[in-house]
């Protein structure tokens, strides 16, 4: 069997100004997917092991990844897709084609186009139209009419966070090579649920997901059902197609699909006023009093501090600033911390070249933040003292900077990455267990918080990825929506 495989991954915030360009993006061509890009794991990873192991012939294409950020620039998204149609046209020259298996998104915008799966499903279809073609999908992704009229069979994400990426490519390429091997065509049945709902309120290991995602286990246990997925859309998206979606995938028995996933879509109404936030919540200000409160009269140390609306892993710009402003008018308190107060972090591109030429151990007059997020942010001026300095740190080759102010220690990154890295304090020596409040540009923490902290803040900052949806001033979204509107399911 010869299969052609791909992947596609962002996470595109159209409230952030930034225009995610080529050199935000880690890109693997050809035969780069098969080695370069096994790791670290990710849905392609699972799909490519998967098809190894059943002896296909696998044809790679193209592989892209970035950080969620804004919309993505047109002129890199044309490339990438003409090295899709360029590959795969050359393969089908070749010998025949039996199936197409991509690791996508699914809430992926280009500017001057918006969905950019669709797009990319459609012009692949054009070119195989007859052959099974599934697809791997991040939980937060947006299903349109033209993934729904492309695509045979869909498989996403179980977990938030997301820690089944890997697995959720093994099944998808399962159930594409079932297909082919049977002979029984891929059919997937699609209902929409007018709701948004944030990642902070979704996790799975809490309720209400915890039952629905088991819901989606067991009905995958039915014979003819070979995936069952809920995928949340993204609310910081305002797209026409962006909803909560229920995508059950079945082999050959299309009534049954259309059965389960309409009761899917009923227990997941019925739950919809059980979504909130799993750990305390406050504004910007109550949050931080909070947090001292715990260290200074509790004791209690590390607690963490999501600077939830600013959270580059959501794609807002990492640069904004509300949250640190409420910290430096509060130094009198954070002078009388055990420890520095760890703030991981700020994505200031000028602010780390400054840290750079001052070198470690030195001073540097800086600005930070303020670059993007103007009406969240401002540059705010600190002359501070360079404790450390990592070049080319991670996959996109980010420089970092660990900077001291007063009894404040700053990371500050000079590429736009994700702040819930479990490796990028450990690369700056710092090890969060020793500070007694960190505060970290992220939502809901990754395990490699979570397990350490001793109590989790959420505060609801204003940023790109803001948490109160209400306040988002939608345009496109398809109204009425909950929690915006009151409406029927």
């Amino acid at each position: 069997m010869r299969i052609i495989v791909g992947g596609m991954n962002h996470e595109s915030n159209t409230l952030n100004p930034i225009i995610t360009k080529e050199e935000d993006f880690v890109v693997f061509y050809g035969k780069e997917m098969l080695e370069k890009g096994m790791l670290p794991f990710y849905s392609s990873t699972g799909i490519i092991e998967t098809l190894k192991e059943a002896n296909c012939e696998i044809i790679p294409t193209v592989l892209a990844r970035a950080v969620p950020n804004g919309v993505v620039s047109f002129g890199f998204y044309h490339k990438i897709k003409s090295e899709f149609i360029k590959r795969t046209k050359n393969a089908l020259n070749s010998e025949k084609i039996d199936g197409v298996c991509l690791a996508l998104h699914g809430s992926m915008k280009v500017e001057n186009l918006g969905c950019a799966e669709g797009d990319l499903v459609s012009a692949l279809r054009e070119i195989l139209p007859d052959i099974p073609f599934t697809v791997s999908l991040d939980m937060h992704a947006t299903i349109t009419p033209a993934l729904l009229l492309c695509v045979n069979g869909f498989v996403g994400y179980k977990t938030a966070p997301h820690i089944d990426t890997k697995e959720t490519g093994i099944h998808a390429a399962r159930i594409l090579l079932e297909s082919i091997q049977t002979g029984k065509k891929l059919h997937s049945a699609y209902e929409r649920i007018p709701m948004l709902i944030a990642g902070e309120k979704s996790e799975t290991e809490s309720e209400p997901m915890l039952s629905l995602i088991e819901m989606c286990r067991n009905v995958e246990r039915i014979e003819s059902v070979k995936s069952a997925s809920f995928l949340l859309g993204f609310p910081w998206a305002d797209d026409e197609h962006n909803s909560v979606s229920v995508l059950v995938t079945t082999l050959e028995d299309i009534n049954l699909g259309k059965k389960v996933a309409k009761e899917l879509k009923d227990r997941f109404w019925e739950r919809r006023g059980d979504f909130a936030f799993r750990f305390e919540y406050y504004d910007s200000i109550t949050a931080m009093n909070t947090a001292y409160k715990a260290v200074l009269e509790k004791k209690e140390s590390p607690v963490f501090v999501s600077d939830s609306g600013d959270n580059p892993t959501a794609g807002a710009t990492g640069d904004a600033t509300e949250l640190f402003e409420k910290i430096l008018g509060s130094l009198e308190i954070v002078e009388k911390l055990p420890t520095q107060l760890l703030y991981s972090g700020f994505y200031d591109a000028p602010a780390v070249s400054a840290c750079i030429n001052a070198g470690i151990g030195n001073f540097a007059d800086i600005t930070l933040g303020g670059n993007f997020d103007s009406i969240n942010g401002k540059k705010i001026p600190l002359r501070v003292r360079v404790e450390n300095i990592v070049y080319a740190y991670g996959s996109f080759k980010s420089d970092l900077a660990l900077v001291s102010f007063s009894n404040l220690l700053i990371t500050i990154t000079s590429k736009h990455i994700g702040f819930g890295d479990g490796f990028l304090l450990p690369s700056l020596n710092i090890d969060a267990r020793n500070y007694c409040i960190v505060v970290v540009k992220l939502g809901y923490l990754e395990p490699c918080f979570s397990s350490i902290a001793k109590r989790t803040i959420l505060a609801l900052s204003k940023g790109c990825s803001n948490e109160v949806l209400e306040s988002i001033p939608y345009k496109k979204i398809k109204r009425p929506i909950y929690p915006l509107d009151d409406c029927e399911g």
